[in-house]
């Protein structure tokens, strides 16, 4: 009786398959009878188990109505099943009613007969060795016929499955077919072991192997469900070198480490103490082993290795060299590593309008901003898809019609969109492979993985790469211009009283990763970024641009400060190009308090002048450089400052302090805090420009690196 656990838990099993098949299922015919396979079967493993405890405690009579009404539900479920088999993956929605609405007539012929006739069952009860059943003289061609009708919704799922044009398709009816297959057999198996009748009808029984006649259902619910919720393709091929490789550990490590145990039982005289001491210390040195083992031999048989390759080729791309050319390399990049021939790009221009500017088939096609399918997509926060999602997913059905037509205009199979924030600024089209294969499971996590890397082109595609900016004779300084002047016209100034801020950046060769960013929360709340991306010239330009960007973006969606800061290192670290780093400062001013909450990333001179002291104080502690580590969280410290009436903050990059003059002497933290000092009456914008005026002084006008300082002075306490 024990094992009457197994009938419980495999009907908990399927209820909790039944919200998964309606909300999965959603606007495909099959997922209402699916459905009710799934609770057909729950059913019929609950009321199984309730039968054995029906007749463990004498309850002979509940047990024979527990033990019909479970065989009823059975029945029904292959009714279902041939009924999800005919409407798979999707009828019309008439048909699939006319269909249900016949089925009715012929389920309530089978709990009628069931109930009212001796044919299946006679009598139950509870006996000490198990229980012991009365058969009717039609119980064997009752259960045949079940089983039977399960089996050929079977084969009418592998039949569609050859018929059906689309792979997803294709490969969610074979899905189902086996598991149907494999569950009916399953159950004829475990059924047919139970016990042996003589004659049309007799006694039957039970076997322990009455208790696991629930497991071959959960095969059948799991299967169908499953394959009406995939919407991916597999790749077999690497499944299958799984597998392989799973068979190669097994028959190398796992069968001599158990012949093992067994020896060293039967030689200690079947003690307990070496399967309770030996097992995990030997489970530990053969998984040591066999994890050795698979690395050096295995790995070339289960991965696939062109995404580590795709990313470095990717991070690689020349922003610098133009349109164009950037264009046409992100195409022998892409195409190199997923084998498709067709490929286009759309950026959304000023107007707001998608327009192609890259197709290998020559297309020149436009979609409006606030058109059916933008706006259902851009909703839908989706980033990548694929055909066969197109086609199977439920949360595509409202934009079906018009994404399959916009994958079919460019002969595309996959599409990832690039997006800020929540609008979508591009889209990158994939075709279909050389080799006539779908894209799978395995290249819809490396679009993922590479979105990061496309959002970074289709961001310089929509901003900086104007064929009227790049094709210029001074192609890079134009285009610095528009990066620089981008990032001042888009900072919010504070126009508080008794709050009077300025800064001053100055690039080598007018490119460069510095800069300043302010941004309004509200009228006493500011928050403030300053710092360095590492690089020079154009890419660390664009690299800024993107970032300070990014910022505003997360700002939108990001309430806690900490969080906001580990999404800005995240975005750098799997978005940027490889050793791409940022040394800043973050923080919010709360002016109605005259306070400053900050976190620290590696600014190096970050001081606060008390008029109580008269002295500047070094503020700015510990922090660490965004970009090194996934997770940067642990290493973040918060700290809070108090702006009294008459304290200035003075804030720099690397540049101020380690500029060098002839003699290689540094300008420093102390001179660059004197010459505040000694300015300390006048407005903060003179101070800054003062600053780095005495700082060129002292290095000859020579400048051998970006340079940002911020000087914010607090004379009075700002309006409430």
């Amino acid at each position: 009786m024990g094992l009457t656990i197994l009938a419980f838990l495999v009907s908990a099993f399927l209820f909790l398959a039944v919200p998964i098949a309606i909300t999965r299922g959603k606007g495909q015919s099959a997922s209402i009878f699916v459905v009710f396979v799934d609770l057909s079967l729950a059913l019929f493993a609950l009321f199984h188990g309730l039968v054995d405890v029906a007749s463990g405690i004498g309850e002979s009579h509940v047990g024979l109505f527990l033990s019909k009404l479970s065989f009823s539900f059975m029945g029904l479920s292959g009714l279902m099943l041939i009924a999800a088999s005919l409407a798979f993956p999707r009828w019309p929605g008439l048909w699939a009613k006319i269909l249900a609405f016949l089925l009715v007539p012929v389920a309530a012929a089978l709990f009628w007969y069931v109930f009212s006739t001796d044919a299946y069952m006679i009598m139950i009860f509870g006996v000490t060795e198990g229980v012991v059943r009365f058969v009717g003289r039609q119980y064997d061609l009752l259960a045949d016929l079940i089983g039977g009708t399960a089996f050929i919704s079977a084969i009418i799922l592998a039949v569609r499955g050859f018929l059906t044009k689309d792979r997803i398709n294709r490969q969610r009816s074979f899905l189902a077919a086996w598991g149907t297959a494999i569950g009916v057999f399953g159950l004829w198996f475990v059924g047919r072991g139970i016990s042996n009748t003589s004659g049309s009808a007799g006694t039957m029984g039970i076997l322990w192997t009455f208790y696991l006649l629930p497991v071959p259902t959960l095969i059948i619910g799991a299967s169908s469900t499953y394959a009406l919720s995939v919407s991916r393709l597999f790749d077999w091929r690497v499944f299958g070198r799984q597998i392989l490789s799973w068979v190669i550990l097994t028959l190398l490590f796992g069968v001599p480490s158990g012949f093992v145990i067994a020896a060293l039982i039967f030689m200690s005289g079947f003690s307990l103490f070496v399967p309770i001491i030996g097992t995990p210390i030997l489970f530990f040195i053969v998984r040591a082993m066999a994890s050795s083992f698979a690395h050096r031999n295995l790995e070339r048989i289960t991965s696939r290795k062109y995404r580590e390759d795709l990313e470095s080729d990717l991070a690689h791309i020349d922003l610098s060299a133009g349109r164009d050319v950037v264009l046409a390399e992100l195409y022998r990049v892409l195409s190199k590593a997923f084998d498709f021939q067709d490929f286009a790009v759309m950026i959304e221009d000023d107007a707001g309008v998608y327009r192609t500017v890259y197709s290998t088939l020559g297309r020149t096609s436009t979609v409006d901003r606030g058109s059916r399918f933008h706006e259902n997509v851009e909703a839908a926060g989706i980033t990548v898809v694929l055909r066969s999602e197109a086609i199977a997913d439920p949360k595509f059905a409202e934009v079906r019609e018009e994404l399959l037509g916009f994958l079919d205009l460019y002969r595309g199979e996959a599409i990832v969109f690039a997006r800020e924030g929540r609008r979508i600024i591009g889209a990158f089209v994939m075709g279909g492979r050389k080799t006539g294969a779908d894209y799978t499971d395995y290249d819809f996590e490396s679009f993922r993985a590479i979105y990061g890397k496309l959002f970074v082109i289709a961001y310089y595609l929509r901003n900086v790469a104007r064929e009227s900016i790049v094709y210029t004779v001074s192609r890079e300084l134009a285009l610095s211009d528009q990066v620089l002047r981008f990032a001042l016209e888009k900072v919010d100034r504070i126009d508080l009283p008794g709050v009077d801020s300025a800064w001053v950046t100055r690039s080598t060769r007018s490119l460069g990763g510095d800069f300043v960013d302010f941004v309004r929360m509200s009228r006493q709340r500011w928050f403030f970024v300053l710092g360095d991306i590492s690089g020079k010239g154009l890419s660390a330009s664009m690299n800024m641009l993107i970032l300070k960007s990014m910022i505003r973006s997360f700002l939108r969606i990001e309430r806690e400060f900490t969080g906001l800061v580990q999404r800005v290192n995240a975005f750098i670290k799997e978005n940027l190009p490889r050793g791409t780093f940022f040394a800043g400062v973050f923080g919010y001013f709360d002016f109605s308090t005259n306070s400053l909450f900050f976190i620290n990333c590696g600014v190096p001179a970050l001081h606060l002048y008390s008029p109580s002291f008269d002295a500047f104080i070094e503020v700015q502690g510990e922090g660490k450089v965004l970009g090194f580590v996934r997770d940067v969280t642990p290493y973040l410290k918060p700290r809070k400052l108090t702006l009294p009436q008459g304290s200035i903050l003075v804030a720099s990059t690397d540049g101020i302090i380690e500029s060098e003059n002839v003699r290689a002497e540094r300008f420093g933290k102390e001179r660059m805090v004197k010459a505040v000092h000694d300015r300390k009456a006048q407005d903060a914008k003179t101070i800054a420009e003062a600053v780095v005026d005495e700082l060129l002084n002292f290095t000859g006008r020579a400048q051998e690196d970006d340079i940002t300082i911020l000087i914010m002075k607090f004379s009075q306490r700002s309006d409430t």
